[in-house]
């Protein structure tokens, strides 16, 4: 296998992966479990110390396996019934009795959960810190949901350092960013199919997430709602289902999604409305699995771009370009207009902004999507946005690398004022 295939191959097994429940929160649980493995014991107090923007992006969204949303809940779930070996999975088997048992630490003021507001960068941040009759254990997760940086039990340290979990600025440094538009799309054209097994997985899951938010009207409806628009029109069929999904995931349901770089919104917006596509246009099976690996591709390349944590929302933008990628793909455009299709919705929604994970992201998500799709059918048409046009440059790579730049330099102050304000309001009502 040629050593860049081989890479990129490595590179897309590593970032897409199945996730149970909006990462966000799931992450926090994972942080809880791991705390709470290192130490065990009977639980007194659980401590959760996190950056803003996780937080933000977590306080709206249903638990798996529960009715009830909240940082609080996933943090005293993952200490109680969590299975740290899982992953993003950690949540998985919560059984009644032990959800009430999370429950009655939290209205015992046992568990609580605070904003390392004194952070000023964009990386994620979770220090869990859980109590028992035994000691204490204490886990960090830094950089990306799963990243365990560091571990301690009763002031003795049984991996990593403080240190690793610093505060500092987003660095553009993933494995990822090596690469170009370019070498995504001849991967998708020269691996072996047999090799993207995770992929079909991927469309398999996401799917089943979809079905089940239309067949229960789940979250707020969006995935039914977009179904009462012509389903003979592509775009509609393609929101109808990623909303549906989206539906689904934000409002708990129990079911895992095909996360990528990280998020299980990602993973569904990247994946389901290129199958939808390719379906629509009966394009071979094989073939779509290619493009929804292109997708996947790409999409991890715009999120190490705009940071895994951004004031950029990632669904609207990192996936949609994937999207764009991957039914540029099943169409047969060339390397050129592909980019193009790119840089088309890079000049169009690039500004949209992350207000966290919520039920409503389910209309963000399918509404990007069709941005997404319209653009590729703009371009084959010879439409798109001249070089060197506000985000847009001489081609795709520079487009994402000046929306990337003004999303991890530029946003910053904006993303904490965001952070703050939301917080600060969901904190009264509650």
């Amino acid at each position: 296998m040629d050593t860049k295939i081989k890479n990129l191959l490595e590179i897309l097994n590593k970032e897409v992966s199945p996730a149970l429940g909006c990462t966000g929160p799931t992450s926090v649980s994972l942080a809880a479990a791991k705390a709470y493995d290192v130490i065990g014991g009977e639980i007194e107090k659980i401590h959760v110390l996190m950056d803003r923007d996780t937080y933000k992006n977590s306080i709206s969204v249903g638990i798996p396996g529960t009715s009830h949303k909240g940082l609080d809940v996933a943090a005293s779930l993952g200490a109680i019934a969590g299975n740290a070996k899982k992953g993003l999975e950690v949540l998985a088997g919560v059984t009644p009795s032990k959800e009430k048992d999370a429950l009655d630490k939290i209205k015992e003021g046992k568990v609580i959960v605070d904003v390392a507001w004194n952070r000023t960068g964009m990386n994620l941040f979770i220090d869990a810190t859980v109590y028992t009759n035994k000691g204490y254990g204490r886990a960090i997760i830094y950089g990306t949901h799963t990243n365990i940086v560091y571990l301690e039990s009763n002031n003795k340290i049984i991996k990593g350092s403080i240190d690793a979990a610093e505060d500092s600025s987003y660095k553009l440094d993933a494995p990822i960013s090596n690469y170009e538009i370019n070498d995504f799309i001849n991967f998708a054209k020269l691996i072996d199919i047999n090799e993207l097994g995770i992929v079909k997985k991927a469309i398999e899951l996401n799917f089943a997430l979809a079905n089940a938010g239309l067949a229960n009207k789940a979250g707020s409806g969006f995935g039914v709602g977009w179904g009462t628009f012509d389903q003979n029109n592509v775009v509609y069929k393609a929101r109808t289902y990623v909303a549906a999904a989206g539906d689904a995931r934000m409002c708990g349901e129990n079911l895992p999604a095909m996360s990528c770089a990280s998020s299980g919104n990602v993973g569904i917006t990247s994946s389901v409305p290129v199958k939808v596509f390719g379906d629509f246009y009966e394009y071979s099976n094989d073939k779509i699995i290619r493009a929804v690996a292109l997708s996947f591709l790409v999409t991890i390349f715009a999120k190490c771009h705009i940071g895994r944590l951004s004031p950029v929302c990632a669904c609207s933008i990192a996936a949609s370009l994937g999207v764009a990628a991957g039914c540029g793909f099943l169409c047969d455009l060339e390397n050129i207009q592909i980019e193009h299709a790119i840089s088309n919705i890079i000049g169009a929604i690039g500004g949209t902004l992350c207000d966290g994970a919520k039920n409503g992201c389910a209309i963000k998500l399918s509404t990007s999507i069709g941005v997404a799709i319209e653009n590729v059918m703009l371009v084959k048409s010879g439409a798109y946005i001249n070089n060197d046009e506000g985000l847009v440059g001489e081609n795709a790579n520079e487009s994402l690398a000046l929306l990337g730049k003004i999303a991890r330099e530029g946003m910053v102050s904006a993303d904490i004022k965001m952070c703050e304000e939301i917080i600060k309001r969901n904190k009264l009502r509650r």
